[in-house]
């Protein structure tokens, strides 16, 4: 089993794509589509890696990656904006995300960010 992700994406049929491609590579995959459960989520449990949507239902992303960036404890997370936002590369420096992918997104893009991101973190863990 590889890391845990967490995707937080209100679109089912995204969500469930994403998640799918995950579990095939061997990630475990928590599926959020709300940001109050996913800060939640986050507080409780660790994750390697935070894949999230920018346009959540009545709620911005901007401001969930702005919140995860400023907390101490979860800081050293990584998120990668999923967005259909052609300003990705600047909301991504306004808000201190680490990475973005636009979508829509070839999937082996996808997944070798996800595994750049997940690979890096467990070698910077462990030196």
């Amino acid at each position: 089993m590889r890391d845990k992700v967490l995707v937080i994406e209100d679109e089912p049929v995204i969500g469930e794509m994403m998640c799918i491609l995950l579990e095939i590579e061997g990630y475990k995959v928590i599926s959020l589509n709300d940001t109050a459960s996913a800060l939640r989520k986050l507080k409780a449990e660790e994750v390697a890696l935070v894949m999230l949507d920018l346009n959540l239902a009545g709620e911005d992303g901007r401001d969930v990656c702005r919140y995860i960036k400023g907390q101490s404890d979860l800081q050293h997370t990584p998120v990668i904006l999923v967005s259909s936002s052609p300003d990705l590369p600047q909301i991504k420096d306004e808000c201190g995300a680490d990475d973005y992918i636009a979508k829509p997104f070839e999937l082996t893009d996808f997944v070798q960010k996800v595994k750049d991101f997940t690979d890096s973190n467990r070698a910077s863990n462990v030196a």
